[in-house]
């Protein structure tokens, strides 16, 4: 086992402390969303506008501006887009303008991709054998940033106002900001390659076309990351209803409790750093799918129904952010000067099936029942661990043909 330094250690503390700073502001303003709309005058059928907006800031962000990490010096590329984040953020504490606000939100999302660019920079710092149990760190910082932004952004507006949260947002990457600025090693660019803008976004699409693992681990995620959207959009909402009937408080708890799951991801990093990627990638798959089942046994306000809550919650974390660091290990592990590129496409395409997630979960919720939505929630998972079970058994029939034949 490779002991690393002190510096290296706090470099891998600054990158998850970052990522989970960054990553956290596409979701602060989801729930507080109508205390908004409320003081800057937005109707209630653009007031959705507010988080799909940063969300799609984030997404054009991953395709279009984290590429450029494989050829640019990423720390410059990252601290101009967390300036511009602290600007944007500056911009939401005095706006007093809906379309200013909406506009302002969706620059926080795209500088929200900086944390994409983070992520690879874990493959400079440790040694290759120990690539899975650091980018797993990592991760979990960037994954509890997803996970408490919700319950945080609930608390702080209810203890003080709604534009507090986005200035606690501005200290915690000031902060981030200048800890990058001090710490972070200019690291030089691997790729040589010289393309131009089009052409950079012109190879994505080939890279998507020609490499499988890519493919695959990104519907993987996509099946499970829609889950998970469609989990934490539906669930504050099923809770609160009858004959639930939990509180603010009470689903803001479950927030925080569930985080517990995200901890565990450097310890699924540890074991595929073993080898042991494919069956981690069941696991985390069958947590996802557990998740769900659960949920169909929580009928009232008992004790029961508050453990299989924190059990589904925990668990579908522990499946969402260890099936993510699997995904990741693959891809780093395949060509270090396209490395940026391969993660920005990884990323985009589950974030897509996070937003169908969202939309799903939300539309068949108010369209039809809470058990459409959950029977929803539990075939994406189911489908995901159906095609990588069919894929592993292709590959290993194909590898005992080859062995007799051989």
């Amino acid at each position: 086992m490779i002991l690393l330094t002190k510096k290296a250690n706090f470099l891998i503390l600054i990158l998850a402390m970052s990522c989970g700073s960054l990553a956290a502001n596409i979701y602060y303003a989801q729930p507080i969303v109508q205390l908004i709309a409320k003081e800057l005058n937005i109707s209630s059928d653009l007031s959705g506008l507010l988080t799909t907006f940063t969300q799609i800031g984030y997404g054009l962000g991953l395709f279009l501006i984290v590429p450029l990490a494989d050829f640019f010096k990423s720390k410059k590329i990252i601290g101009i887009l967390i300036g511009l984040t602290i600007i944007s953020l500056i911009g939401t504490l005095i706006s007093e303008n809906g379309i200013v606000f909406i506009l302002l939100t969706t620059i926080i999302g795209i500088g929200a991709c900086a944390a994409q660019m983070l992520v690879p920079l874990t493959m400079r710092i440790v040694p290759i054998e120990e690539t899975g149990k650091y980018v797993g760190r990592v991760m979990s910082g960037l994954l509890i940033g997803i996970m408490i932004a919700r319950p945080l952004s609930i608390g702080i507006a209810g203890w003080f106002s709604w534009r507090m949260v986005f200035l606690f947002s501005l200290i915690t990457l000031v902060v981030m900001l200048l800890l990058i600025i001090k710490f972070l090693p200019n690291y030089e660019v691997v790729s040589t390659s010289n393309l131009s803008y089009p052409k950079l976004i012109a190879s994505m699409v080939k890279l998507l076309i020609n490499t499988s693992p890519l493919q695959q681990r990104a519907f993987y995620h996509a099946c499970l990351f829609a889950t998970f959207s469609l989990y934490w959009t539906v669930m504050p909402i099923l809770l609160r209803s009858e004959p639930l009937h939990f509180s603010n408080n009470e689903i803001a708890l479950f927030g925080f409790v569930a985080i517990a799951g995200a901890l565990l991801t450097p310890t699924i990093g540890k074991i595929a750093d073993k080898g042991f990627i494919s069956i981690m990638t069941n696991v985390s798959m069958m947590l996802v799918l557990l998740s769900i089942v659960l949920l169909f046994f929580v009928r009232d306000h008992s004790l029961t129904s508050v453990i299989l809550i924190i059990i589904s919650g925990i668990s579908i974390d522990i499946g969402v952010s260890g099936n993510v660091l699997l995904g990741q290990k693959v891809i780093f592990g395949l060509n270090p000067e396209i490395r940026n590129r391969l993660n920005g496409l990884y990323m985009t395409i589950f974030f897509l099936g996070g937003a169908f997630g969202s939309w799903i979960g939300s539309y068949t919720y108010y369209k039809f029942n809470s058990e459409v939505t959950l029977i929803i929630g539990t075939a994406l998972p189911l489908i995901a661990l159906l095609v990588h079970l069919i894929k592993n058994n292709t590959i290993n029939l194909s590898k005992t043909k080859s062995k007799y034949m051989s």
